[in-house]
């Protein structure tokens, strides 16, 4: 009896080392990990977290009330944001965010802070430095006399059937509608900044969930521009998204040629693409901090190129 227990815990030890050693191996090959991230699975990660310190609320200055400029941030991870932070990463008085508190704070790296979220259907309790705030202070020297506010929507993971029209709030694209309503008597809604498609791009035979539409994404992202103009009543809107760059794992991203070619293929008024095929990943699909910034800096010229917002009355 002794013997056979012993000869069983010593079959279950050699199968834990060489489920360990093959997945080491997996994730060195592979980046396995890399892609359990991006689809949402608690795999660990280094760089990337929410920090402890978090920023003091602040009252938004009298001058500036009424007078901001509002951008909402929606997508998935690589708008979330997913690279290290720099020590001392700098920020700018005229930049501030809407937390995921419902408090308005000095806007710092990262923007997705999982701090006292109020819609936990957008919790990112893994986020990192990504384009937002590159967006914002490239933004400021487009139009220096400017105050921006931002909004932060995404949701590592989140397929693009999740940002469909869904007035709960406890839906992707319920609760950014109400963070937006919540936001608009500080100042005019000016655009919103799209970063999605990854989850779209993976096998649905090995990641069935959140489901994945390759090639019903530009239809899809037509209909999530349509009707969230529709329900601010701002037909005219701008929208500025990014096509989904590289990857390291074409065995499970078997339809990121055909994401890519539906993002390509999207027309629509006042809505415009940028590339991202050209930078460095850290990972198996994110980014690196200095790719962040260059992707923000494209989406602020993007943006001041597409629109021309006269001073709000």
């Amino acid at each position: 009896m002794k013997f056979k227990l012993l000869s069983r815990f010593m079959l279950y030890g050699i199968l834990l080392i060489v489920g360990a050693i093959a997945g080491a191996v997996t994730q060195k090959s592979f980046g396995v990990g890399n892609i359990l991230r991006s689809i949402g699975f608690p795999y660990p990660t280094s760089g990337a977290s929410v920090p402890a310190n978090i920023l003091p609320t602040v009252e938004i200055p009298q001058m500036y009330q009424g007078q901001m400029r509002l951008f909402i941030l929606a997508g998935q991870s690589n708008m979330v944001g997913w690279a290290p932070v720099p020590e001392g990463e700098k920020s700018d008085p005229r930049v501030y965010v809407f937390s995921n508190d419902y408090r308005w704070r000095i806007a710092s790296e990262p923007i997705e802070k999982a701090f006292n979220q109020v819609d936990k259907v957008s919790e990112d309790r893994i986020a990192g430095f990504g384009p937002s705030l590159a967006f914002a202070l490239s933004s400021l020297e487009h139009r220096p006399e400017i105050v921006i506010g931002l909004i932060p929507c995404a949701k590592n993971a989140s397929a693009i059937i999740e940002w469909q029209k869904n007035l709960s709030d406890q839906s992707l694209y319920g609760s950014c509608l109400k963070r937006a309503r919540a936001v608009s008597p500080m100042g005019q809604i000016s655009g919103i900044l799209f970063f999605q498609g990854e989850a779209d791009a993976l096998d649905p035979i090995q990641y069935p969930s959140p489901e994945p539409y390759a090639k019903e994404w530009a239809s899809l992202f037509s209909a999530f521009v349509t009707d969230f103009r529709g329900d601010l009543d701002l037909p005219n809107l701008p929208v500025i998204y990014a096509q989904i760059g590289s990857n390291s794992a074409p065995e499970a991203f078997i339809n990121w040629d055909i994401v890519q070619e539906q993002q390509d293929s999207v027309s629509l008024p006042m809505t415009a693409m940028i590339i991202t095929d050209d930078l460095p990943l850290m990972d198996g699909v994110h980014f690196t901090t200095d790719s962040y910034r260059i992707i923000g800096k494209r989406f602020a010229d993007t943006f001041w190129n597409l629109v021309d917002l006269k001073p709000i009355q």
